[in-house]
């Protein structure tokens, strides 16, 4: 009895320090000593068991459990831990093992999943992927998404790009419901770094470098990414990631106001995504920067319309109202406007979004007389049952006052259903999925808007 304290001392003092593969071999060699004696070798067989779990070696201290089981059993210890052990292993660690292990095959089987870009959505198609806008989703006490833009384009060489816009809350969840993952976003775009744009793009870098992984073709996938100076700053430890070989999984291209960026890494960008980005100005303060650093977009597309004009979508991104802003949008036949909110005191713009008269004005400047497509989008929880009703406010307001009979602007809020086919500027319309042209489009206002053909 003493020489089995004075084991029991070290192998406990082993593992109480752990010092896991001394222990094991402590009581080893304690296990073929009492077995060889015809003494009790399961409490050897036990505490073997455990060195071996604390090593990672689940199967093998399971057998140990066992036998230390058997005997316990047979010298009618039924209390002894042995049992318990036992249950433990069979009733929660392989079942869970078993639940990652079919995780992981799900996973994997999902990231091999065929692109279904062109099949589910086609080219040269504008998807609104967003609902409420900044901090909505973090503080809303019921169901709250936020969101962005996926817009498609078919480039030169024929192919159909994905293009992820402001990614925000949200933003992959519904991207997935609509038979969409990670094999189809090509590039991201993104006018500045508040979470409200940006929340679901290290989800989407964290699949990328999965897919890296896993893929069958075991070929990498390299992410464009388009971003203003506190995108720059609030990602630039993501953007040097590589895949397991060391090859780049992301090229990164700064948006600078007054630019107009035609390339990535030496490709075109006219070949490669069937656009080029002209780089404005946007008066929002980033919060890596603490400066006015948000940018506001034109993508000059090379998808060419019915009257001969090259497709152009502007995009404000979230910015206060200045004087002139809006002439960097005089020739988007589309463009995506952000309201953020209404005005709040009597007399004063606001601080940081449009608001109403920004919309207004920025609308005049940019196209008046002229046919656009404006989509609003951007809206704070405020907003909800009366969309269509601002909507009508902005529109009826941004038109000629000297020639109101021919309404050429129309201003479509934008929802989770909202589709715009840029071939032809038609929206589907929500319950029977045909395509109308845009200013045939009236709006049903309801927790989720829906957009019928008034004909």
């Amino acid at each position: 009895m003493e020489d089995l304290k004075a084991w029991h001392k070290v192998g406990f003092a082993h593992i109480n320090e752990n010092r896991y593969k001394e222990a094991e071999q402590v009581y080893d060699q304690m296990f073929h000593h009492m077995r060889s004696h015809h003494g009790d070798y399961g409490t050897a067989a036990y505490y073997r068991g455990i060195a071996k779990f604390l090593q990672g070696r689940h199967k093998e201290a399971y057998e140990d459990f066992k036998i230390a089981h058997q005997l316990d059993l047979h010298m009618k210890r039924y209390e002894a831990p042995s049992f318990s052990a036992l249950r433990y292993m069979e009733k929660t660690l392989f079942p869970t093992k078993e639940i990652i292990k079919k995780n992981q095959e799900k996973l994997i089987h999902n990231l091999n999943s065929p692109r279904n870009l062109e099949y589910k959505m086609g080219a040269n198609v504008l998807r609104t992927i967003h609902k409420w806008n900044s901090a909505s989703p973090l503080y809303s006490p019921g169901p709250s998404q936020g969101g962005g833009y996926f817009l498609t384009l078919r480039n030169k060489n024929g192919g159909v790009k994905g293009i992820a816009i402001d990614p925000g809350y949200d933003f992959f969840t519904i991207f997935r419901e609509l038979g969409l993952g990670i094999s189809d976003i090509d590039a991201i775009l993104i006018t500045h770094d508040h979470d409200d744009h940006t929340e679901s793009v290290e989800g989407i870098l964290s699949l990328l470098a999965k897919f890296n992984d896993h893929n069958h073709e075991k070929k990498s996938k390299v992410l464009d990414i388009f971003g203003s100076a506190g995108v720059l700053l609030k990602f630039h430890g993501l953007l040097s990631a590589t895949d397991l070989v060391g090859n780049r999984e992301i090229n990164f291209k700064l948006l600078i106001p007054g630019n107009t960026v035609s390339e990535i890494e030496g490709q075109n960008l006219l070949d490669k995504y069937g656009f080029i980005i002209k780089v404005f100005p946007a008066y929002h303060t980033e919060r890596w920067t603490n400066q006015e650093s948000s940018v506001g977009l034109l993508l000059e597309t090379g998808l060419a319309l019915k009257n001969g004009e090259h497709l152009k979508i502007g995009i404000t991104g979230d910015s206060r109202y200045v004087e002139g802003m809006g002439k960097h949008f005089k020739e988007a036949q589309v463009l995506l406007i952000n309201i953020g909110s209404v005005e709040k005191e009597e007399g004063k713009l606001l601080g940081q979004h449009l608001g109403i008269c920004g919309c207004i004005n920025l609308l005049k400047e940019a196209r008046l007389g002229k046919p656009l497509l404006a989509i609003l989008t951007e809206f704070g929880e405020e907003f909800e049952g009366k969309r269509e009703v601002i909507s009508e406010i902005i529109e009826n307001w941004a038109q000629p006052m000297e020639d109101n009979r021919h309404r050429v602007l129309r201003l479509i809020p934008a929802d989770l259903n909202l589709e715009v086919r840029l071939s032809d500027l038609t929206i589907r319309e929500t319950d029977t999925n045909i395509f109308f042209p845009y200013d045939t489009i009236k709006i049903e206002e309801g927790e989720i808007l829906k957009y019928k053909f008034n004909g």
